[in-house]
């Protein structure tokens, strides 16, 4: 008898955690490289419960979703993640004053973001909300009430809307370093090139920031592709042994350099530098 009720409670634990993890599943995969959706949760909407599912509905419009709750922590992801959609959980008169002051990347004109309403406002704070959020600029203020369907088809909207402005199928020059992100193939020297996923899309943000360091945290984060997953000491070195050793056998040597204490600098031809960036990001 034990084990007859034993194996009905095993079958049941089973069904839920299946249940469970198909309720978790996004309605789209996520493409390896983009969109990228920035979710910045204000501190008096930290709740997790409205975060969760802020991300679930995003990630069924098919975005990779990264969480901060710190607007510090939410520039520095602008800077090394380059997100294509900004969405805020939460809104105060200190975030529309954050969000004037802010900086664009370089070949960035503006940053699209929506706004999800508190889930604790009032119906007349939630107005006052929408209208201050429409006024700095956000492309649509999402009540709390409406649900998550909304967001899911307005992030589709936008990231429709990115679609049309995103940058060239093509980054460089093919006499130096082209890479078309279509393709996924890359060409030194009119050479071409395979590298694995991970090392395509770590020459990709060096190529597209040429001469400037990248830091080892940025380069741990490209790597784990933004998802912050633990890397073992030695992986990062090894991955940048292996870039620079494909790199030197196309011709290419010198173009990865060791800055000791602060990252790698990524130093093509100047021909190419010119290039990529007057190419939009």
């Amino acid at each position: 008898m034990f084990w007859i009720l034993f194996g009905v409670h095993v079958h049941v634990l089973r069904a839920v955690m299946w249940a469970q993890a198909r309720a978790k599943l996004p309605n789209h995969a996520p493409s390896p490289h983009y969109p990228r959706v920035l979710l910045l949760v204000n501190a008096p909407t930290n709740d997790d419960r409205s975060t969760i599912s802020v991300k679930v509905a995003l990630e069924r419009a098919g975005a990779q979703v990264h969480t901060v709750t710190e607007r510090t922590e939410a520039e520095q992801w602008m800077r090394r993640w380059d997100p294509e959609v900004l969405v805020l959980l939460g809104w105060s008169a200190a975030t529309g004053d954050w969000l004037q002051r802010l900086p664009c990347a370089p070949h960035q004109d503006d940053l699209p973001f929506l706004v999800v309403g508190n889930a604790l406002n009032q119906e007349d704070h939630e107005k006052r909300d929408a209208v201050a959020a429409l006024e700095v600029g956000a492309q649509a203020y999402l009540p709390s009430s409406m649900g998550f369907e909304p967001l899911t088809a307005q992030v589709r909207n936008v990231l429709k809307n990115c679609e049309r402005t995103r940058r060239p199928a093509r980054v460089g020059e093919m006499d130096t370093l082209c890479i078309d992100l279509v393709s996924l193939r890359i060409w030194i020297l009119g050479q071409e090139i395979r590298l694995p996923r991970r090392l395509f899309y770590l020459l990709r943000y060096f190529a597209l920031h040429p001469d400037e360091v990248v830091s080892n945290d940025q380069i741990a984060d490209l790597l784990s592709e933004g998802k912050g997953a633990y890397l073992a000491p030695n992986t990062q070195v090894v991955k940048i042994h292996h870039l620079r050793k494909i790199l030197e056998s196309a011709g290419a040597k010198g173009w990865l350099e060791t800055v000791p204490g602060f990252g790698y600098r990524f130093s093509p031809p100047k021909s190419m530098q010119n290039v990529t960036k007057r190419s939009p990001q």
